[in-house]
């Protein structure tokens, strides 16, 4: 499902390229995950695109 507009999220644990983080998103953890080949460290900022089942997809705020 794709978000309309997009949303800050703050990275809680780090997101690599493949892999799953987690994001601190509307008061809630969630796994999130980027597409593309970007690493994004505890505290970066990104901005959610889209939801798959439970996990949130980001992309570079």
């Amino acid at each position: 499902m794709t978000v309309d507009n997009l949303q800050k999220a703050i990275v809680d644990e780090e997101i690599r390229p493949q892999g799953v983080g987690r994001v601190r998103f509307q008061n809630s953890w969630w796994p999130a995950k980027c597409e593309q080949d970007l690493t994004f460290k505890v505290g970066d900022t990104v901005h959610v695109v889209a939801i798959e089942n439970i996990t949130l997809i980001v992309i570079e705020a």
